[in-house]
């Protein structure tokens, strides 16, 4: 799963809660395995070699291909990042900074991919072996249905995030 829709479920669920940031980010990382279960489309990384057999052969070169999804991945990030200040900082006695560690924690597994790629060393083994644990084997391949259901996904969060102006 892309990493935009990660991001907001971390923040939503912060809001949903009013959660403190260390709370947050707990929740937000544990969001992400649990999102990752659902059939999903992800686009295609330029450097990346997948190994279907052994996944945990996964990795990745360095050159051109890498700085380039480097970029889709960091706009992703970013975006992210950006849409769930904008719709969940600013609800009543909820943590800007506890909506930021929020939807980090629910980024954040999958970073930690790419650095279990270069650095196959504990804990990074055992949590890329839960990664792919929860991750569906299940795939969306047009990207044209991916998105819409990201956007599903996004907007099903952003409601879910949105109960906290209206209730405690």
């Amino acid at each position: 799963m892309v990493l935009t829709p990660h991001a907001i479920a971390g923040a939503a669920i912060t809001s949903l809660f009013r959660l403190n940031p260390v709370t947050a980010f707990f929740a937000g990382f544990l969001s992400h395995f649990f999102l990752d279960l659902i059939p999903h489309w992800d686009y295609k990384l330029k450097s990346a070699y997948k190994d279907e057999a052994q996944p945990l052969n996964n990795d990745f070169g360095v050159g051109p291909g890498l700085y380039f999804d480097l970029a889709k991945t960091g706009f992703d990030a970013f975006l992210g990042l950006a849409l769930s200040v904008l719709f969940f900082s600013f609800g009543a006695g909820i943590s800007f900074w506890a909506i930021i560690f929020g939807a980090i924690g629910g980024i954040l597994p999958d970073p930690l991919q790419v650095v279990y790629m270069k650095w196959r060393k504990e804990p990074l083994i055992s949590l890329q072996k839960t990664h792919l644990l929860f991750h569906t084997s299940h795939r969306i391949y047009n990207p044209v249905l991916g998105v819409t259901l990201y956007c599903f996904i996004i907007l099903f969060f952003l409601l879910l995030g949105s109960l906290s102006l209206f209730s405690w």
